[in-house]
């Protein structure tokens, strides 16, 4: 059987349903100043029925995921287009740094992301892309940073990339920081990647 490699357009059209409900969804989130709107509203804003909501989200806190998906896509296809020369550190920044407009958050994005960050149900969702993001970050180190032979050596420090993003994240979102996203990155990236560098194992030879 060939794999196609590109969706078909009743899928392309389902997936830009999909995104202009949760864009619908966000933007009462943000009004309302929490996640307790019905899916009756949210369906209603989004003009479609319920049903059709549910037959795209079988539950009503899967509504975020195209959001998450779409940001996760842009900062994938920035770290597969990227240069393999350069300063890894500079450049991994700048792919976290393409989801944002102008590198920060509008008040509405800030205040939608601090729901999710402080939402159980809907965190779990914002989280479910980092297996997506760390398999990419493992291709990208893989070409860029010299990492040990041990299948755990090459894929740990891509997660520990992704997951150190995320504290970042968390970090200024939830504390209204007014810090530069783009600095703090920096900074723990280097962290991190000369963490793995002073751990990676010294191979031995047999000789004297």
């Amino acid at each position: 059987m060939v794999k196609r490699d590109r969706p078909t357009l009743t899928e392309r059209r389902a997936e830009e349903l999909r995104l202009e409900i949760a864009r619908k969804a966000v933007e009462i989130f943000v009004a309302d100043g929490d996640t307790s709107v019905t899916v009756d509203r949210i369906a209603e804003a989004a003009g479609v029925s319920p049903r059709t909501f549910h037959r795209h989200f079988p539950a009503k806190e899967d509504v975020v995921r195209p959001i998450f998906r779409l940001s996760s896509t842009q900062v994938i296809t920035a770290l597969r287009n990227a240069p393999t020369t350069g300063d890894v550190v500079e450049t991994l920044v700048a792919a976290w740094v393409s989801q944002l407009h102008e590198g920060t958050l509008s008040d509405g994005e800030r205040q939608f992301l601090k729901l999710m960050a402080s939402t159980p149900q809907y965190r779990l969702r914002w989280m479910e892309v980092d297996d997506e993001l760390s398999e990419a970050m493992a291709e990208f180190l893989r070409e860029r940073v010299a990492l040990g032979d041990h299948p755990l050596h090459r894929s740990l420090p891509a997660y520990l990339v992704v997951h150190a993003t995320r504290h970042v994240f968390d970090y200024w979102i939830l504390s209204d920081s007014s810090e530069d996203i783009a600095d703090l990155l920096r900074d723990v990236f280097r962290t991190v990647l000369a963490g793995v560098e002073a751990t990676r194992p010294v191979p031995t030879g047999d000789g004297g």
